[in-house]
């Protein structure tokens, strides 16, 4: 009995050596989606394994070297996972990258992220550059979805248009029209598009304390990364025992993810927003018909031709105000703040002193009004997805996650942007408008939205 059990064990011993990949937790390994392939994962099944970090929670799963492992007990700062207790091996993973030591160590400021990559760190850290977002592609998708007639038929009293500046209206605020340009046309998209489609961000923001984040960016052509924002506390001690997590955003991706439907209802949510946001409302017997007057202002009314000064923030900021400078809204998406003026700088631009020291010129170039516009649109900002990832439905909330159950609707998009929760799309408020943008530019481009909800009602803001 004993020899036979020997025999066993050896046996046992000899099937593991040679298949080491076998193992009594192996099926819990989570596995690759069928509709995702290797190289567009950009993290690992489970979170690197980081050397300054201590597990105190028994069972946390973490990658190292192409394996998943779990801790027995505590596991203290520096405890490689392949040494042995109290690190098990759960098996092999199945995303595969080329193998970094610095995946597994602390980055020590900017100096270890400002730096041109090669091809295989981009795919490291980024999955890759994917081709379907290139320039040319995103504009090709917008010239199917919605041409340069069709567009000019939603917004005939788009600012700069020639309806615009012969509209009675108009000389109320605009005494001589005579140089303003048409400030919100296709070309204007287009160029706009084509140039952020050029732009990967990650952000990146530790579990539980979503206001400390960081984001760092990515140039597709000159192959830089750079860290663009950080909060002060991103590096403290305090934090790193918390999970990292990334969201990584190709702005080459507007308008193209999912079926034709849904990148039809993209459009059109960004539309009906952007419409709301600079609408002119009914124009006294020259306009009955309010969805005809979207993208009518280009900034704040109360601005218009005004010296004052207002949205200013001075503490509590990486990007401080200019002396002398405004930062109430401007373009598409009504800009606001000094401080979201500098990091969409820094985000689009690559130099947040640009739009802090001219903030005003968001009023005169149409390209880069859409540019933030496109921005606000894709950007997450922690704890709140991106508008992109909401009406897309690829969020992936949490479950029971505040507003999870209402992933895919036009509605939440309305929360992330300006907080409307809770209100109905019958009557006269903001939400109401915007949800009458959204059906009616939704009808004229063909999206069905049968059964999406529009407004915000269930709907909760996003808390910190």
């Amino acid at each position: 009995m004993k020899l036979k059990l020997q025999r066993i064990l050896c046996f046992s011993l000899l099937v593991f050596i040679l298949f080491p990949s076998i193992s009594i937790h192996a099926a819990e390994v989570t596995p690759l989606s069928n509709s995702m392939t290797l190289s567009e994962m950009t993290e690992p099944p489970y979170p690197f394994w980081k050397d300054y970090k201590n597990y105190s929670q028994s069972g946390t799963r973490v990658y190292y070297i192409g394996k998943i492992y779990e801790n027995k007990w505590y596991a203290n700062a520096g405890q490689k996972p392949d040494s042995g207790d109290p690190w098990v091996l759960v098996g092999d993973a199945e995303w595969t990258v080329p193998e970094d030591e610095k995946n597994y160590q602390k980055e020590e400021g900017s100096a270890a992220i400002n730096k041109i990559l090669t091809d295989s760190e981009i795919l490291s850290l980024y999955g890759g550059i994917n081709p379907e977002y290139s320039p040319e592609n995103a504009l090709n998708r917008l010239n199917q979805l919605i041409q340069e007639s069709a567009y000019n038929e939603l917004f005939p009293y788009r600012f700069g248009s020639p309806e615009w500046k012969n509209c009675s209206a108009t000389a109320q605020y605009y005494p001589d029209t005579s140089n303003i340009p048409d400030y919100y046309s296709y070309n204007n998209l287009k160029e706009a598009l084509r140039t952020l489609a050029n732009t990967i961000v990650k952000v990146q923001w530790y579990e539980g304390s979503e206001w400390c984040y960081r984001i760092i960016r990515l140039d597709k052509t000159t192959k830089e990364q750079r860290l663009t924002y950080s909060d002060p506390n991103f590096d403290a001690e305090w934090l790193q025992s918390k999970t990292l997590l990334t969201k990584i955003c190709d702005y080459g991706s507007f308008l193209a993810v999912g079926d034709i439907n849904t990148q039809k209802r993209e459009l059109a949510g960004f539309l009906a927003n952007i419409s709301h946001e600079t609408g002119g409302g009914t124009i006294g017997g020259e306009v009955e018909n309010d969805s005809l007057t979207g993208l009518y202002f280009n900034e704040e009314v109360g601005y218009i031709g005004s010296n004052a000064i207002g949205y200013v923030q001075s503490t509590g900021t990486n990007y401080l105000p200019v002396a002398g400078k405004s930062y109430h809204g401007r373009g598409p998406i009504q800009l606001s703040y000094n401080y979201n003026y500098g990091l969409c700088s820094d985000v689009i631009l690559g130099d947040s002193s640009i739009l802090l020291k001219n903030p005003e010129s968001l009023t005169s170039n149409g390209v880069l009004g859409f540019m933030t516009g496109i921005w606000f649109w894709m950007t997450p900002q922690p704890p709140k997805p991106s508008c992109h990832e909401v009406i897309t439905g690829i969020w992936e909330p949490k479950a029971g996650s505040p507003n999870a159950q209402y992933n895919g609707n036009f509605g939440l998009t309305i929360v992330i942007i300006n907080n409307e929760s809770g209100q109905s799309e019958n009557g006269t408020g903001a939400v109401a408008r915007r949800a009458r943008y959204y059906r009616i530019f939704s009808q004229k481009m063909n999206a069905n939205i049968q059964g999406e909800q529009c407004d915000t009602v269930g709907m909760t803001t996003f808390v910190q």
